[in-house]
């Protein structure tokens, strides 16, 4: 990627920084927020195009930000205390990136191993769901109607940009999902507390693995509509897992049989 970027510094009332804010409360629908030099540095590795750069005054002319400055479209320079006012989180590092959301072809359900999650409205877990699907091999990742933004600030950095790795499709009905499935003959299971151990657990793929949130789990409907269940068998009385943490048991299970 080449940049054709001319600094621009802009000030604590500027029309741009009060957009920027509106656009990291409420995502405009295709972009991507981008926050740290680490997950800023992946994505330029990536070859992920970065539509605009803003930086603390003074980090432009640092050694670091020079690959960030050269990828970039547009780059703008603000008060630290400005971009820390406008950082989505409480520790800033004085570095934010706009970029686009992935583009990837929808799963056909041919192969492999996807995730649907239904009702995980922490997107922190949606995020540490993606990066585990990503690490552990998975095809993709769909999510039902009522889940969290899987490219808000918080998914994205909870992903440790795996959001831009893996497909990931947002607003899928069950019932969609499972027609793609069963055009290819795969199975479709649950994850919950009463099914089949999962030492004891070999399916066939194409497989599509639901996961509900932690505590209420998946609907009824959900589990009704399943091949089967699945259950991480758990030691001295521990009712459940983090859902991220689940997800991670069960992808791994799946890599590696026993």
């Amino acid at each position: 990627m080449e940049g054709s970027s001319r600094m621009q510094y802009l000030g604590k009332k500027s029309v741009r920084v009060k957009d920027l804010r509106r656009r990291i409360r409420h995502r405009v629908e295709g972009e991507v927020i981008i926050e740290g030099a680490k997950l800023l540095d992946d994505l330029i590795r990536w070859d992920v195009d970065i539509s605009e750069l803003y930086l603390a005054e003074g980090l432009s002319d640092s050694a670091e930000a020079g690959p960030w400055v050269a990828a970039a479209e547009q780059v703008f320079e603000l008060d630290a205390e400005v971009l820390a006012g406008v950082a989505p989180t409480r520790t800033p590092q004085g570095v934010l990136a706009v970029a686009e959301v992935p583009r990837w072809p929808m799963w056909s359900a041919s192969e492999g191993v996807g995730l649907y999650l239904e009702g995980i409205q922490d997107p922190g877990n949606v995020g540490a769901i993606i990066r585990s699907a990503a690490g552990l091999g998975a095809a993709a990742v769909l999510l039902a109607p009522g889940c969290a933004d899987p490219w808000g600030p918080s998914a994205v950095r909870g992903s440790a940009g795996a959001v831009f790795r893996i497909p990931v499709e947002r607003d899928v009905p069950l019932s969609r999902a499972g027609d793609r499935l069963r055009h290819h003959q795969g199975e479709l299971w649950a994850t919950g507390s009463k099914g089949r151990s999962l030492e004891e657990w070999n399916p066939s793929l194409p497989i599509l693995l639901m996961l509900g949130a932690e505590g209420r789990g998946l609907s009824p409907e959900a589990v009704a509509a399943a091949d089967g269940v699945v259950t991480i068998p758990l030691q001295r009385e521990v009712e459940s897992l983090n859902v991220a943490v689940a997800a991670g048991i069960v992808l791994s299970h799946l890599d590696n049989p026993g």
